[in-house]
């Protein structure tokens, strides 16, 4: 693309990159609202509850607050607050760490995997009805492809977290 000086408001709602990026963006947060809603309907949890508990079914061992927090793009405080309810619901243990006592290492309880297995059920279901019967598998394959590319472009380019 060829650089464009954008200095009126017009030429900021005309710019194509500026509105390429806002259709990602209220795409993203339109089936985040879209499958969020559904899962919370469905399984009784919230989707970055389903997150949270998808890496610490990935993580045997555990995953310490910072990780949560890092990799669920959540505030310390928010990260915090979001386990602190799946706790009192049952769907995570958190312990200090036996390596590191100032450290918290947050754990998946048996209910949460249950939990986890029936959300992600479905989950999957209305990800098939609003993403995979909507996009062909030429434009799925595109979408993902890029999206995992500005992803990694992005976590390489945020400076490291204090």
């Amino acid at each position: 693309m060829t650089a464009i000086s954008i200095g009126t408001a017009a030429e900021a709602v005309a710019d194509e990159r500026v509105q390429a990026f806002g259709v990602l963006l209220t795409a993203t947060a339109r089936l985040e609202r879209l499958l969020g809603a559904a899962m919370e309907r469905e399984s009784g949890i919230s989707h970055p509850m389903f997150e949270v508990l998808l890496r610490l079914a990935a993580a045997p061992d555990g995953a310490t607050m910072g990780d949560l927090s890092r990799d669920a793009v959540l505030t310390s405080g928010g990260a915090t607050r979001l386990v602190d309810r799946m706790v009192e619901a049952g769907l995570v243990r958190r312990e200090r760490s036996r390596a590191d006592r100032r450290i918290q290492v947050v754990t998946i309880t048996e209910l949460g995997a249950e939990k986890l297995a029936d959300a992600a059920q479905r989950h999957a279901e209305a990800i098939d009805e609003h993403v995979f019967q909507v996009l062909s598998p030429a434009q799925l394959a595109a979408t993902v492809s890029g999206l995992d590319e500005l992803g990694r472009h992005a976590l390489d380019a945020l400076p490291p977290l204090g």
